[in-house]
């Protein structure tokens, strides 16, 4: 069964190499340089599968997409390195690599290295997604706070405050006006009260001169609190209810800001994409020396896993399954043009029966003409000796009687 299966890989890789599987039968020792080709483009689709899967699911975050996504995508990475390899042929089959191979190669070992770059960045953005994730999340918390911030200092907020703490303000000085007044009469009342009681100030209890005093300081201060209690209470109520309609305003800005907070984290989060992923990396590898390093050592080994296949070729020797293919191309052009040149000879003869048969054709046209016009020339002859027979007679019986008319004299 481990053989099986091993035989299965085996030719799995010789046949993704481009290699001819049945020349590689005849030349065994051959085997090994071509499986190594192969496996190293067996692998390589198998990571672009995984970084095309990879790639599309962070744009589209669905498994039923990105799966057969990304099996395309590695079928056509495959397929485009095997035909890069296959094409190249072997070089000049010496083990250095020589300018001519390089300027041969120029335009595979470009599209190798592109595809390099559009397999390692998916894998990239994989291998540091938790450094991207926490970059994003940094990002996200320094807009919302940054929101936050613009709230605290709204200039619509701002200004109803101001006229809010005016009103408390306004309503406090007035409410410590009427606490006083209030006061001062409470204790006027008192002092009258206490004197009438007691002689508090006068030493004698009732009615006396320091008891009259205090009854109309006591009633003027009454009036007063009165006078002020209801001018001041009726603008503290017009006051109370501006500043309930500000504190309305407030609420409904402030909604209005958490909102927009709350609008900016739904943008956030859906902005979590591929575009936004690379960006972040990006943003990175400016700042940490270490994950730029890392990035570019991830993104040269995928292109030089690219090129590989083509440089092994370039630096591998001439061999005998070489030989064979060089032969077989050989023995197939020499009987192709055979083959061209039996058909070129079939259709020169064919032009040649077509001329023979053009030629014949005409002569024997002529031919029938040439006869055509002797019958003619027959014909014309025997009419005109007609003609002048009939004239001839014509002509005697003229001769033999006189007094006839005389004939026409033309010879039709």
């Amino acid at each position: 069964m481990g053989n099986f299966i091993f035989r299965r890989i085996e030719t799995l890789f010789l046949w993704s190499s481009g290699a001819n599987l049945e020349v590689l039968e005849q030349v065994p020792t051959e085997k090994s340089k071509y499986f190594g080709i192969g496996g190293t483009i067996v692998f390589t689709a198998l990571m672009a599968s995984f970084a095309g899967g990879y790639g599309f699911f962070t744009a589209f975050k669905s498994f039923e997409l990105a799966i057969p996504f990304g099996i395309f995508w590695g079928c056509l990475i495959f397929n485009l390195d095997r035909y890069i390899v296959a094409s190249f042929g072997v070089g000049d089959g010496k083990k250095t690599i020589s300018k001519q191979e390089v300027i041969e190669a120029f335009p595979r070992l470009l599209m190798a290295i592109i595809l390099g770059f559009v397999i390692s960045t998916p894998l990239e953005l994989k291998l540091f997604e938790k450094e991207i994730n926490a970059k994003i999340d940094t990002d996200i918390s320094l807009v919302q706070k940054k929101i936050i911030r613009s709230a605290t200092e709204d200039v619509q907020i701002k200004s109803l405050n101001q006229e809010k703490s005016k009103l408390e303000k306004d309503n406090l000085s007035r409410q410590n006006i009427i606490d006083s007044k209030k006061t001062f009469w409470e204790q006027s009342e008192k002092d009258k009260n206490d004197e009438w009681n007691t002689g508090k100030f006068s030493g004698k209890v009732g009615k006396g001169g320091y008891y009259t005093d205090l009854l109309e300081k006591a009633k003027n201060a009454g009036v007063d609190y009165q006078k002020i209690d209801s001018q001041y209470s009726a603008l503290n109520i017009k006051d109370f209810g501006q500043i309930d309609k500000i504190n309305k305003k407030i609420e409904q800005r402030e909604e209005q800001l958490r909102k927009e907070v709350a609008n900016q984290k739904t943008v956030q989060a859906q902005n979590d994409g591929l575009l936004a992923r690379l960006s972040a990396l990006n943003e990175l590898t400016k700042k940490e020396w270490t994950l730029w390093a890392s990035k570019w050592l991830i993104t040269l080994l995928f292109i030089f896993i690219e090129i590989a296949p083509i440089l092994f070729k370039m630096m591998t020797e001439r061999g005998p399954y070489d030989d064979i293919i060089d032969r077989i191309k050989h023995d197939t052009m020499v009987r192709q043009l055979e083959i061209q040149s039996e058909l070129n000879q079939e259709i020169n003869s064919s032009l040649k029966i077509s001329e023979q048969k053009s030629i014949m054709k005409m002569e024997k046209e002529i031919q029938t003409y040439e006869e055509l016009l002797n019958e003619i020339s027959k014909v014309k002859k025997e009419l005109s000796i007609i003609s002048i027979n009939k004239w001839k007679e014509e002509q005697l019986a003229i001769l033999n009687n006189p007094t006839s008319p005389p004939p026409s004299d033309s010879i039709s």
